[in-house]
C-alpha cells in the first residue's frame, strides 16, 4: 500500500466542497459538473485502500457542508454533545458511500478503455444512490441529481430514467471531461460531452414547451401555509389560536371558487375522527373549496396510529384518507426504543406511527390527486405507484418547521419538482413552514413561498392522465447499473 499524501486528501476535501455547493441553498449547480475531477484523479493514480480513506474525507466533507443543518437540529431537540455525535454518525455514515465508490473505481483503474471506464464509474454511482435511497430505512437526501433542479433543460431527462439517470449523466460527464484534460483520445471525449448536451438540451427543450402549463384539465387550487411554531403545534393552550389564524388566513378564498385546498402535514394537532373541537375547525374552513385535503393523524379499529391526509368535500362530508407508507426513523418511529430512551431522553416525546401499505387515491368528481406526507417525496417509486393507480396531479404535505431557519427545507422542497417530471404531473405543495409551491409537469415553479412566514394563496394547477417511460419501467435503470457494475467487477477478477 502507498503512503497517503496530503495531495490527495486535498483533492478529496476539494471535491467535497465543490460537490456540497451544488444543492440549494447555495445552489451552484454548475460546479458539481467538474467536481468529481479531483477524486477521479485520485482514485485513477492510487490502489483500492488508500481510495477508500481518500473516498471517506471526500463523502464525509460533503455532508458535513451540504447537511451540516443536521447538528443544529438535533442540539435543539437533545444537547450539544449528543447532536455531535449524532450528526457525525450520520455524516460518516453517509460517506461510506463514496468511498465505496472510489474504491470500485481504483480496483478498475487499469483494465479499460476509458469509455467503459466512464460507464463504469456512472452505473456503479447509480448503484450506491439506489442503495443508499432504500437500505434499511433509507435516505433520499441530495442525491446527485437533486443538484440540478435550476437546470431545467436537463433534467427533463428523469421522466426516462427519473432522478438516479440526471446522477448517472454527472458522473459520466465528469469522467470524460477528466480524460479529455489527460489528453486521452484527442478532442473525442468533450465532442462526447458536447454532444451528450446538446441531445439533452434539445429534448428538454421539447418536453418545458410541451408540459409546461396550461396542459390538461384546470384546477383552481388554494395552498395554505400556517406557518405555526413546532411545539406551540403539540401544546393544548394553543390550539384555539392555531385554528383561529388559519381560519383567517383561508378567508383570502373567499371569491377565488377554489376545487382543491391542500394544507399540510399534521395541520389537525389530533383525531378528526372524533374530536369535537377539530371537527368543528375541519366545518368552517372546508367550505372555501370543493375538495379539501388536511394532514392529520388517524387510527384504526387495531388501534393503531397513523400519519395521514384526509379528504373532505365542502360539505364536510370525509371521503377517506391516505396514510403515510414510508416512516422517518426516529421521529414517526422508534427502533429499539426502550434501550434507546434511556441515553437519549428525546426519543419518549417523539411519536410512535404505523405504516401503511397502500397509496389510497384521494377523490371526488374529476379530481383525483396522489398524496406523499413529508418524506415519502424522498422514493420515487411512491409517487410512480399513486399515478399507476390513477392520480391525475399529485400532493406533497410536509411540516419543515423541524428544521427551523436552515438549507433543510430548500433541500427537500427541490425533491418534489423531480417528482413532478418523472409522473409528468402537477405537484402542489403545502408545508406547515418551509415552501410551498405549485410546480407544473415540466417542473417550473409556478407559485412559491418564502421559508418561515405564513401565507395562503389562489393558483392554477392542471391534472393529466399522462403515464410517462419512468412510469411504465419505474427503476429499471438501476437494476441495469447494478447488472453492468457486477459484469465490470467479474471482468477484473478474471483479468
Amino acid at each position: 500500500m502507498k503512503k497517503f499524501r496530503l495531495k490527495y486528501f486535498f483533492l478529496a476535501i476539494l471535491s467535497g466542497c465543490l460537490v456540497a455547493v451544488s444543492f440549494p441553498k447555495i445552489n451552484a449547480f454548475y460546479l458539481v459538473w467538474i467536481a468529481f475531477i479531483p477524486v477521479i484523479y485520485t482514485s485513477l493514480r492510487n490502489c483500492v485502500k488508500n481510495s477508500l480513506v481518500y473516498g471517506f474525507v471526500f463523502g464525509f466533507t460533503c455532508y458535513a457542508i451540504s447537511l451540516f443543518w443536521m447538528f443544529p437540529f438535533l442540539k435543539f431537540n437533545t444537547n450539544t454533545i449528543q447532536a455531535l455525535i449524532a450528526s457525525f454518525l450520520l455524516w460518516s455514515y453517509l460517506a461510506l458511500y463514496f468511498s465505496v465508490w472510489m474504491g470500485m473505481l481504483s480496483f478498475s483503474r487499469r483494465h479499460f478503455h476509458p469509455l467503459v471506464s466512464s460507464l463504469y464509474a456512472a452505473s456503479s454511482w447509480v448503484v450506491l444512490e439506489y442503495v443508499r435511497t432504500y437500505f434499511i430505512t433509507g435516505f433520499g437526501w441530495n442525491l446527485l441529481g437533486y443538484s440540478q433542479t435550476s437546470f431545467s433543460y436537463i433534467i427533463q431527462f428523469a421522466d426516462i430514467f427519473g432522478v438516479y439517470g440526471i446522477s448517472f449523466i454527472i458522473v459520466f460527464v465528469n469522467m470524460l471531461i477528466y480524460y479529455w484534460f489527460k489528453g486521452s483520445k484527442g478532442k473525442t471525449f468533450i465532442v462526447y460531452v458536447l454532444a451528450i448536451f446538446i441531445i439533452l438540451g434539445i429534448y428538454g427543450y421539447i418536453k418545458i414547451n410541451t408540459y409546461s402549463n396550461p396542459y390538461g384539465e384546470k384546477l383552481t387550487v388554494g395552498v395554505v401555509q400556517p406557518n405555526i411554531d413546532q411545539y406551540k403545534k403539540w401544546d393544548d393552550k394553543y390550539i384555539k389560536d392555531n385554528f383561529e389564524s388559519i381560519k383567517n388566513l383561508v378567508t383570502k378564498f373567499e371569491n377565488e371558487a377554489l376545487d382543491l385546498a391542500v394544507y399540510p402535514e399534521t395541520v389537525l394537532p389530533g383525531y378528526l375522527q372524533y374530536e369535537g373541537e377539530i371537527i368543528d375547525f375541519v366545518e368552517e374552513v372546508s367550505k372555501y373549496s370543493r375538495l379539501n385535503l388536511f394532514g392529520g393523524a388517524s387510527y384504526d379499529a387495531g388501534d393503531r396510529i397513523y400519519n395521514s391526509v384526509f379528504a373532505v368535500t365542502a360539505g364536510n362530508k370525509n371521503l377517506g384518507k391516505h396514510d403515510k407508507n414510508h416512516l422517518v426513523i426516529f421521529g414517526e418511529y422508534i427502533p429499539f426504543k426502550k434501550i434507546l430512551a434511556k441515553y437519549f431522553g428525546v426519543l419518549n416525546t417523539l411519536g410512535d406511527f404505523s405504516k401503511s401499505k397502500y397509496m389510497n387515491i384521494l377523490k371526488y368528481d374529476n379530481i383525483f390527486v396522489g398524496t406523499t406526507i413529508c418524506s415519502e417525496n424522498f422514493f420515487p417509486n411512491l409517487a410512480r405507484k399513486s399515478v399507476l393507480n390513477g392520480a391525475k396531479i399529485l400532493t406533497n404535505h410536509t411540516n419543515d418547521a423541524w428544521f427551523l431557519d436552515s438549507y433543510a427545507p430548500y433541500q427537500h422542497f427541490v425533491m418534489n419538482v423531480f417528482r413532478a417530471i418523472e409522473n409528468r404531473k402537477n405537484v402542489i405543495v403545502s408545508a406547515n413552514t418551509g415552501i410551498s409551491s405549485i410546480i407544473d409537469s415540466a417542473g417550473n415553479i409556478t407559485k412559491i413561498t418564502t421559508v418561515n412566514k405564513e401565507e395562503a394563496f389562489a393558483g392554477e394547477a392542471y391534472q393529466n392522465t399522462v403515464i410517462t417511460v419512468y412510469d411504465k419501467i419505474g427503476n429499471i435503470f438501476c437494476y441495469m447499473c447494478m447488472f453492468f457494475t457486477m459484469f465490470i467487477i467479474v471482468i477484473v477478477f478474471i483479468i
